[in-house]
């Protein structure tokens, strides 16, 4: 057999050492790269052993009809075939939780019935399981990005089965996504990659991204422009980075336009301040950044004007009367400062109570002061969107799913204390120089 050079020098013969250790290293890459996609398995596996934890929402039945009707189904057929899906959903969850009272005898597999049965009876003849009001239903026409998205999985697979997997890959698609914006982004090792990715899926905003709404998808959203504005903060890779960014902010405003007009205010913000005050990023890429992010609250702002989006005060009248099903309040914002105020207090008190979410990012905001190298300054822009939006939407029921992105500090702060003070002390290394 004949030899092959290496270099200029060196020659790969059969049993040379030199070609088992390049096996041994391909061996080594190829199970570092199968160790996410080994998590995001497992992940899949643990979700699917939930069962009946995992149910369609009443907004989950409008994006299913929604999907529906992009398919080509009329409204009704696409009302019918939703209700079918969310009645089956439901009646899961309720019998199995009827089943965990201790005095009822009754079989779940009766109670799941009846109580489909008084579902789809309650619903068949409504147009909207909520309320048909236009105002309510024009909120959830202004969000085509969720239901075009889950179209071909639930023409495909059906609703549940199709916005079941839709949820899976959104969950499992986002965290691949933090993997890689540590690892590519914020230049960690593998082991403090690793690490955000498995708390991405461990903390709400797995759990929410899994789910048959429009969070997952807009956290993915987030992520890209969060993936983005750190290369562009960075000064790497700059026309890539300022196009990736600007997809993503166009891909969630199809999701949840009033959101990312916040994030990227938000944005504009911290990158206009990270020109004005940090000597070491100020350049070209941080100023494209805050263009970007101005430009699209601009965008936002002509749109939702041009084209009628329901605003604010729609979305506020909604809140005080039970979706339209009451008078109008004369001051909703008056009412909103006061609802506000109450939830916060109580929010700080659950918190004070059982101050894990406290704890947690507060270290996170430690190790993203010190070592986010421009990462903290983005970070603390997309939870103070989340906050924003429960601010705007101030329901204790609700706080969960709409403040989710309260959780990115936690996320994408805690792989850099694990970078700084587990990895390298275990390795004994010499102690880096802040990340990026």
């Amino acid at each position: 057999m004949r030899s092959r050079p290496v270099g200029r020098d060196r020659f790969l013969c059969p049993g040379d050492p030199y070609v088992s250790d390049a096996r041994t290293a391909t061996r080594v890459r190829l199970r570092r790269a199968a160790l996410p996609l080994l998590v995001c398995a497992l992940y899949a596996v643990l979700q699917l052993t939930a069962g009946s934890r995992w149910t369609l929402f009443p907004d989950s039945y409008r994006y299913a009809r929604a999907a529906e009707q992009y398919l080509g189904d009329s409204r009704a057929q696409a009302h019918r075939t939703a209700l079918d899906a969310y009645c089956v959903s439901r009646a899961r969850r309720e019998a199995h939780d009827e089943r965990l009272r201790p005095t009822v005898r009754t079989s779940e597999q009766a109670l799941e019935t009846a109580a489909n049965r008084s579902c789809v009876r309650k619903w068949a003849k409504a147009e909207d399981i909520t309320t048909s009001d236009s105002r309510y239903q024009a909120i959830f026409a202004a969000r085509p990005g969720y239901p075009l998205l889950a179209a071909p999985f639930v023409g495909a697979l059906g609703v549940l089965d199709g916005m079941r997997l839709l949820g899976l890959l959104t969950a499992t698609g986002g965290s691949l996504l933090v993997l890689g914006l540590l690892r590519r982004g914020a230049r960690l090792n593998r082991t403090a990659a690793l690490t955000g990715q498995v708390a991405f899926l461990a903390t709400p905003l797995g759990w929410w991204s899994d789910q048959a709404l429009s969070e997952g998808l807009f956290t993915v959203c987030t992520l890209g422009v969060l993936w983005g504005g750190l290369s562009l903060l960075r000064h790497r890779s700059l026309p890539g980075a300022a196009a990736g960014t600007a997809l993503a902010y166009a891909a969630g405003g199809f999701t949840r336009y009033s959101s990312v007009l916040v994030l990227a205010a938000f944005t504009a913000v911290a990158a206009a301040g990270t020109l004005c005050f940090s000597v070491r990023l100020r350049h070209r890429g941080t100023a494209i950044l805050a263009g970007l992010s101005a430009a699209t609250v601009a965008v936002v702002a002509v749109a939702m004007k041009a084209l009628a989006l329901p605003s604010s005060q729609v979305t506020l009248q909604d809140t005080f009367t039970r979706h339209f099903t009451a008078p109008a309040v004369p001051d909703p914002w008056a009412d909103l400062l006061g609802l506000a105020g109450r939830f916060w207090t109580d929010w700080t008190a659950r918190q004070a109570a059982l101050p894990y979410f406290l704890l947690l990012t507060a270290l996170a905001a430690w190790a993203l002061s010190r070592y986010g190298d421009g990462l903290g300054r983005l970070v603390t822009a997309t939870a103070l969107t989340g906050a924003f939006v429960i601010t705007d939407h101030p329901l204790a029921q609700e706080a969960d799913r709409l403040g989710v992105l309260m959780w990115m500090p936690v996320v994408l702060g805690l792989p850099l204390a694990v970078q700084r003070h587990w990895t390298w002390h275990q390795a004994g290394e010499p102690e880096p120089r802040p990340v990026g």
